[in-house]
C-alpha cells in the first residue's frame, strides 16, 4: 500500500512539474503558459534530441515535442505535456555536476511507474549521465499493473535521453 501511495506521490509532483514547466513550443496562446514561461529563469529545450524508451521501445502516445527541460532553483525539471490524460513523463533531478534524481514518474499503457529517491523513501532505480547539455537517465521504474493489480508490483526498464541548456 505504502508503494502504491509513493508511485501516486511521484506521479502527482510529475504532473505539477508538467504544469509549472508548461509546453515552450513558441506558439503560446494562453495568459497561462505565457506567465509561465516568463517566470522561468533558465532557458527551455522542447523536443530537442529527446527520446524516451521503455522496455527497449519508443514510449507510444508521447509527443517528444512535448517535452521540456528546465534548469531553476537548484532542480533540474523534465516534463511532457499531457497527452489524453495517458501517456506522460516527469523528473526532477538536482542541477549538478552529477545529477540525481530525486523523482520520476511516467504513464505506461495505463500503468504508474515510478522512481523515488527523496525524504528517505526509495523505489525504482535511476542514474543520469551528462555530455555537455545532454542528459541520459537510466534505470527501472516501478508500480502497479493496473490491469491485474493482484499480480503485485511491475518493473519496466526506461531511458529517457534529454537536452537541457
Amino acid at each position: 500500500m505504502a508503494m502504491k501511495r509513493v508511485a501516486a506521490g511521484v506521479i502527482t509532483l510529475a504532473a505539477g512539474t508538467a504544469m509549472l514547466v508548461g509546453c515552450s513550443d513558441d506558439k503560446a496562446t494562453t495568459s497561462e503558459s505565457t506567465a509561465a514561461e516568463s517566470a522561468q529563469t533558465s532557458a527551455v529545450d522542447a523536443g530537442a534530441q529527446t527520446e524516451v524508451k521503455v522496455d527497449g521501445a519508443d514510449l507510444a502516445g508521447l509527443d517528444l515535442n512535448s517535452v521540456t527541460c528546465v534548469k531553476q532553483g537548484g532542480k533540474i525539471n523534465v516534463a511532457s505535456g499531457a497527452i489524453g490524460g495517458q501517456q506522460g513523463l516527469g523528473i526532477v533531478m538536482t542541477d549538478e555536476a552529477t545529477p540525481v534524481v530525486e523523482s520520476l514518474g511516467m504513464v505506461v499503457d495505463g500503468n504508474a511507474l515510478a522512481v523515488a529517491n527523496a525524504m528517505g523513501a526509495k523505489s525504482g532505480s535511476a542514474e543520469v549521465t551528462v555530455d555537455g547539455e545532454s542528459y541520459t537517465i537510466t534505470g527501472e521504474a516501478v508500480g502497479a499493473d493496473m490491469a491485474n493489480p493482484m499480480a503485485g508490483m511491475i518493473t519496466k526498464p526506461f531511458t529517457v535521453t534529454v537536452t537541457c541548456s
